[in-house]
């Protein structure tokens, strides 16, 4: 995997501990040192900072997602940064997951093994051909789902059902066009539905 961040003390904890935990990792300072070390090597997954020189997390999470080889790969955001749009920003342009520092190893440790466990599942029901793919949320995370319109440049719905309560997020070309749930929408109801774990999930692709 691939940690990028601007600061050394972190570079070097996240190193450290992510190798103590069986991990194989290449570090960078920045956006622009992290692109020349993907060129060399994709990484099964990246754990980026977003407040760096020369070129920021967003904008580096942005050129992961937009080069065929890389947009695969999934993507944590660890950083400073915790405000509600912060987060919104993250999650639109492609990230599995924001956390924020301080953050303890066991919750850094958790996040990654379960988003390793999710892109597992979710290649898996990439390779359906069905326009129709329906599921269950303690299988595979909203983000997960979220990316395979993102990685199959889909156009089309994620219907999102708790109990009484349904939701959906709306996919045009690939980006996200609107999201609902109940009174809330936009913004507010996209991140009450990322929260979700479990419940049932819906894929509508309206084109192969």
């Amino acid at each position: 995997m691939l940690v990028v961040d601007d600061e050394p003390l972190v570079r070097q904890t996240l190193e450290l501990e992510l190798k103590r935990a069986g991990y194989e990792v290449m570090i960078a300072a920045d956006g622009k040192e992290a692109l020349l070390a993907i060129q060399k090597k994709v990484p099964d997954l990246i754990i980026s900072d977003i407040m760096m020189p020369t070129l920021d997390g967003y904008a580096f999470c942005r050129k992961v997602k937009d080069n065929p080889r890389t947009r695969t790969v999934p993507f944590l955001f660890l950083t400073a940064k915790s405000s509600q749009e912060d987060r919104i920003k993250g999650y639109l342009l492609g990230a599995h997951r924001y956390i924020t520092k301080p953050t303890s190893k066991q919750d850094l440790l958790r996040a990654v093994d379960i988003r390793l466990k999710d892109a597992s599942l979710a290649q898996g029901l990439m390779r359906q051909k069905s326009r129709l793919i329906k599921g269950d949320l303690t299988t595979v995370s909203v983000l997960s789902l979220m990316e395979f319109f993102y990685v199959g440049r889909w156009t089309g719905k994620l219907t999102l059902s708790k109990g009484e309560e349904q939701g959906e997020i709306v996919f045009k070309d690939a980006e996200v066009a609107g999201a609902r749930l109940g009174r809330l929408h936009g913004e507010q109801a996209l991140e009450h539905l990322l929260a979700w774990d479990d419940g049932r999930f819906q894929i509508d692709r309206y084109s192969l």
